[in-house]
């Protein structure tokens, strides 16, 4: 994703955002994603599949803009939230009800009736379109061949996430390109700023969260050389703060960067003064129990589907 603004003259929420280009969009995304809609006229997205052939391609640039559910019609193009993944289909049908309109949306180049959503469901509707390769749209065999590399690329790349994870396991990897890549790793702290969106800023070393969070949802995001690597959120609660939603990307993972964006969102919760901070883990996820234990948290209740842990700050 990229905007037509100069890095240096965005916006912060906006700059984090540019900073990731490149990057699949993940469900951690999401909340940016309204945020840059709602307070920017429109913005730029790269394709990267192949479900709305022959009407795009691999590549091509959307632009999108912020929509509001009674100016949908059939035919538009939308971005949506789709198990966690943005997608771009083409709204075929629209069925008005009392609850709200339900959407029917499929890819041009998919088969059935397609998916029906609720409305809440569209981040964004299409207003242009970038072509990649605007000269090979005139005969068929350039898009299929397209699709065929881009395949084949998707199928190597998913061979060498294998081999990555594999790699991970041994604890000696781990050991050096935790010594290696970790000092490269900036954090940011997004402040809950309104229902919509987050004002982020730099966390970490000496600017430490400020009190200014202990009584708003906070968003950590690490990031290296521009990627998103991962992401946690804190959430006020009436018992205290909630840490959840911990997410770091397969190549990151064991280089500490869990228990960095775990320690930050303790410090996080206690900005104000002394507090409880709590999370839930699945008991099969051995991983994050781990990065949550070594960061002071201590079990507290046990069930079939989740592990409680309880950690307090002292402020």
């Amino acid at each position: 994703m990229d905007t037509e603004q100069r890095e240096s003259d965005l916006p912060p929420a906006l700059r984090l955002k540019s900073e990731m280009n490149g990057d699949r969009l993940e469900l951690t995304d999401l909340v940016e994603i309204r945020d840059l809609l709602f307070r920017t006229p429109a913005v730029r997205f790269r394709v990267s599949g192949w479900s709305m052939y022959p009407t795009l391609w691999s590549g091509d640039r959307l632009t999108a803009e912020l929509v509001s559910p009674a100016d949908l019609r059939v035919g538009d193009l939308l971005l949506i939230d789709h198990c966690g993944r943005v997608i771009c289909h083409r709204l075929v049908a629209r069925q008005d009800a009392g609850s709200g309109p339900r959407l029917v949306t499929k890819g041009d180049g998919q088969g059935g009736r397609g998916d029906t959503i609720r409305a809440e469901h569209v981040l964004g509707r299409v207003v242009a379109v970038r072509r990649r390769w605007p000269w090979a749209r005139r005969g068929g065999w350039p898009g299929s061949l397209a699709m065929r590399l881009d395949r084949a690329r998707a199928w190597l790349t998913d061979r060498v996430a294998r081999t990555l994870g594999h790699l991970q396991s041994v604890r000696g990897y781990r050991i050096i390109m935790r010594i290696l890549l970790l000092p490269g790793v900036g954090f940011y702290l997004g402040v809950s700023e309104g229902q919509r969106w987050f004002r982020y800023r730099r966390a970490g070393g000496r600017d430490a969260p400020g009190a200014e969070v202990a009584h708003h949802a906070c968003h950590l995001v690490a990031k290296r050389a521009g990627r998103w690597a991962g992401s946690v959120r804190v959430t006020p609660t009436g018992n205290g703060h909630r840490v959840d939603q911990l997410y770091v990307r397969l190549r990151y993972r064991g280089m500490g960067v869990g228990s960095r964006l775990v320690a930050l969102a303790a410090v996080a919760a206690g900005a104000d003064g002394p507090t409880v901070v709590l999370a839930s883990v699945e008991p099969e996820n051995t991983v994050a129990l781990d990065v949550f234990t070594k960061s002071g948290f201590r079990q507290t209740d046990r069930d079939a589907n989740a592990i409680c842990l309880r950690r307090d700050v002292r402020g």
